[in-house]
């Protein structure tokens, strides 16, 4: 019983871990401007690294070896660095032209969101190496399918912001206003429809695989619940912008939270934490 109350904690803890680490170094965020970006880039991955390793190796200690830990929870599970140093930065992009005095706050931010990419694709190579989907032929076309859509979104939306500061470098120095750079950069129709999409596809991923893998009872239904649940926020969100622009109704602007391309990582680790944390009952009662 006393092992039962501990993993339950454990598991209550892990779910907000990202948000902890990153109030921890918030701080020392490069948007301070005396603090130093290397500085945090320093802290932020200490932070990040000693976090994964504590609970690693108490997840060892639950599961009875480190080799009993589920791989593909792992692979999800350090999707906790990236995110912790994107929460960490606390702030959002400036699209301002003081951008132009500190380019790689921003650069920094979806160099990040590329890391938890490939973290992504890692675990998407180990559901398809090790036959871990249990799935039809058939199945595993149409998961591919819409797992390239989301992947070629994602690259092409991260790769999109990063180059923002050398677009806007390069407008001002035409002579051109600033302040219209972001309406020409970010073309509504093209950019905005484009990521409307990505979003479709990639809380589609979340949800198919939470389902799958609580049909597998490799999850638990905590995590089913909260997937679900802000996997259709976001697909409402995604459906909004679509319909709307950016122009939210009154008293639904906290969707546009859901709309940012962090969110579906955030899920994804949510799974890997899932995943790691689904104990046997011999496991939870030694």
């Amino acid at each position: 019983m006393k092992r039962k109350i501990v993993t339950t904690l454990v598991v209550l803890v892990l779910v907000i871990l990202p948000f902890l680490c990153a109030i921890a170094i918030s701080p020392y965020s490069p948007y301070v401007e005396t603090n130093s970006f290397r500085a945090y880039l320093v802290i932020s991955a200490a932070v990040s690294i000693a976090s994964i390793l504590i609970v690693l190796r108490l997840l060892s200690y639950f599961h009875g070896s480190f080799e009993k830990i589920p791989v593909g929870g792992i692979i999800l599970f350090l999707l906790l660095y990236p995110l912790v140093v994107i929460f960490g930065l606390a702030s959002g992009p400036d699209l301002s032209l003081k951008m132009l005095e500190h380019p790689e706050r921003e650069h920094l931010r979806y160099i990040m969101l590329f890391v938890a990419l490939i973290l992504f694709g890692g675990f998407v190579w180990w559901l398809y190496t090790y036959e871990a989907l249990e799935i039809r032929k058939s199945t595993k076309w149409i998961l591919a399918i819409i797992l390239a859509s989301a992947f070629a979104e994602y690259t092409w939306e991260f790769t999109h912001h990063y180059l923002y500061p050398e677009g806007l470098k390069e407008w001002v120095s035409q002579g051109k206003n600033a302040q219209d750079f972001s309406e020409h950069y970010d073309n509504i129709k093209t950019v905005r429809n484009l990521a409307v999409f990505g979003r479709y596809f990639q809380f589609m991923v979340v949800l198919w695989l939470s389902f799958h893998f609580y049909r597998l009872k490799q999850i638990k239904i905590w995590c089913l619940i909260l997937n679900t649940l802000f996997s259709l926020l976001g697909i409402t969100s995604a459906t909004l912008v679509f319909i709307n622009g950016f122009n939210f109704p009154k008293g639904f602007e906290f969707l546009m939270l859901f709309f940012i391309p962090g969110i579906a990582f955030f899920l994804l680790y949510w799974l890997g934490m899932a995943l790691l944390t689904k104990f046997r009952k011999s496991e939870r009662d030694s």
